[in-house]
């Protein structure tokens, strides 16, 4: 038997609790996990900027009092201390409209803003596995 075998280098996904991920869903939930939320100070809420140019989303910490804040929610309690935020509003004002829920591959904090680049995104994976549960 002649077998070529071609060793696969890269190994398993592992996710990295310290690693900052935010996705979006086609409807316009935001969800950050417990890294993305202790890189912003755990807020309550958040504001959100936009720069059409660049195609980047800012996302900021804010007092739950400010009128433009989103107020964010708890996802699978307080398990994976990570939290949700609904902003279809905006997503519809930017015409942010993903076909599939998208992660945002290259997320870094500029100052006390979180900037996530719609130029680096891909699929989610296992985002509705989890939503199923």
């Amino acid at each position: 038997m002649n077998i070529n075998w071609i060793e696969f280098s890269e190994g398993p996904i592992v996710q990295d609790a310290e690693k900052i991920r935010v996705t979006l869903t086609q409807k316009g939930t935001f969800y950050l996990n417990g890294a993305a939320l202790k890189s912003l100070g755990e807020p309550d809420a958040v504001v959100l900027f936009y720069d059409k140019r660049l195609q980047l989303i800012g996302i900021k910490r804010s007092s739950i009092t400010v009128k433009n804040a989103f107020i964010l929610k708890k996802k699978d309690g307080d398990r994976l201390r990570a939290r949700i935020f609904y902003a279809a509003n905006f997503c519809k004002h930017f015409q942010i409209q993903p076909m599939e829920t998208i992660v945002f591959e290259t997320p870094v904090m500029e100052g006390d803003v979180l900037v996530l680049s719609l130029h680096t995104t891909g699929p989610a994976r296992g985002w509705k596995r989890q939503e199923q549960r």
